[in-house]
């Protein structure tokens, strides 16, 4: 029985096909833009107003006020450049997160208002070679964000509460880390984490607000916050 055999020429053929299926994916290069959104957690909001006469008005163990909030969301864009393992991106990022509770001279009530912010960042980062389509990430960014508390105060309007509101523009700082999986030589789909700091955020504050609201207040002043904020994304990348 005669043997089947492979001609040469044959194996010339089919060649490019099978460098097609066994070359190894290059780290991305060259300019592209990005579109992601995600789940944003952030951290309580704590401060330690002054309580004038606090033995005859508040309970001076009540002497603080915390505010903590649901589980939000982010969106972004971003435009960059990769160089095959470095790469440089500029990005806009919108965070909301909605108040939960607000604890204050009431104790701790229903809350109602939001924290969010407007996120100018320059990033960083290194694009690390695996020899196939999925590319891990790391990088740091540098920028401005702008941190609004939306009336943040009880819902419910019973008894003397706490307000906070206000916003301002702070230098901020991230740390991402993620992983793109290379769908085509154009596009990518990206899943990472942007935890977000940006230090000292100033907001205006009332004690003893009637009815939940935000005037005729025992106590009006302004407080700091360290504005943390972390957020779980899945986008995609266009490269060009």
């Amino acid at each position: 029985m005669a043997s089947k055999r492979i001609c040469p020429g044959m194996l010339i053929a089919l060649s490019p096909f099978w460098l097609m299926q066994t070359a190894p994916a290059d780290v991305p290069k060259g300019p592209y833009v990005g579109i992601e959104g995600g789940v944003a957690w952030t951290g309580p909001l704590t401060f330690q107003p002054f309580y004038y006469n606090c033995a005859i008005l508040y309970p001076c163990a009540l002497n603080y006020n915390s505010i903590n909030f649901d589980v939000g969301y982010a969106a972004g864009v971003q435009a960059g450049y990769a160089f095959g393992g470095p790469r440089v991106e500029f990005e806009y990022n919108y965070r909301n997160n909605s108040a939960d509770t607000i604890a204050g001279p009431s104790g701790t009530q229903a809350a109602a208002g939001s924290l969010t912010s407007n996120n100018f960042m320059v990033n960083v980062f290194y694009d690390f070679d695996t020899g196939s389509r999925w590319t891990p990430y790391a990088g740091f960014g540098l920028g401005l964000s702008d941190v609004s508390a939306n009336t943040i105060k009880p819902s419910g309007g019973v008894g003397p509460g706490s307000l906070i509101d206000g916003a301002s523009s702070k230098f901020s700082a991230q740390f991402i880390f993620g992983i793109e999986y290379a769908v085509s030589d154009r596009f990518g789909v990206m899943l990472d984490w942007r935890g977000l700091w940006a230090s000292s955020v100033s907001y205006k504050y009332g004690i003893g607000c009637p009815g939940g609201g935000t005037t005729n207040c025992a106590q009006t002043g302004t407080t700091t916050y360290d504005y943390w904020n972390g957020a779980l994304n899945i986008g995609l990348h266009v490269r060009f």
